[in-house]
Parts: C-alpha cells; structure tokens; sequence
C-alpha cells in the first residue's frame, strides 16, 4: 500500500462525514473509491505513443525526409490519419 495525501474542500468533506458511521468507514469507502478510478484508468490507458528510442526516432524521421524529398512520400488524409490513431492508441472521441 502506499499513502498520498489530497486535498479535498472541507465544506464538502463535512457535507459528507455524516454519512459514515466513523472516520475509518469514510477512509475504507475513499480508498475503494480511487482504487476503482485507478483499475478503470488502467484498463482504458494503453501505452504511451511514443516508445521509441532516440535512434529509433531519428530512423523514422530520415527515412520520411527522404521521401518527402524524393517525392515518394504518400499523403493521407486527415480522416484516415485520425482512425488509424485511436485504432492504434485506443483513443476514442
């Protein structure tokens, strides 16, 4: 287990306390709570879209200068290029 501390309004946290029988009660239902956010992020977060090592990066870039130069390059539209993003990164709109 770890501790973080929040900061939460007072206002609303007295709003609040009345609902549960104890401050231990308050303490077990805030911890299901952010531990339920967390496993939901976890299961709706892939992994990060850029991945690739620096030489890696250099690679794609040359390799996209150079047919831009030799003009090979191929354009995509802007409606395909987003649906391959979230297809590929998970986003959704």
């Amino acid at each position: 287990m770890c501790t973080y501390n929040l900061n939460i309004d007072e206002a609303l946290m007295e709003r609040v306390r009345p609902v549960f029988g104890s401050e231990d009660a308050l303490q077990r239902w805030m911890t299901e709570k952010v531990n339920a956010l967390l496993l939901n992020l976890c299961s709706t977060v892939s992994a990060p879209p850029c991945t690739y090592t620096d030489e890696e990066m250099y690679s794609i870039v040359k390799g996209r200068l150079q047919s831009l130069e030799n003009g090979t390059a191929k354009l995509i539209d802007g409606e395909e290029m987003f649906s391959q993003i979230r297809a590929r990164y998970g986003f959704k709109e």
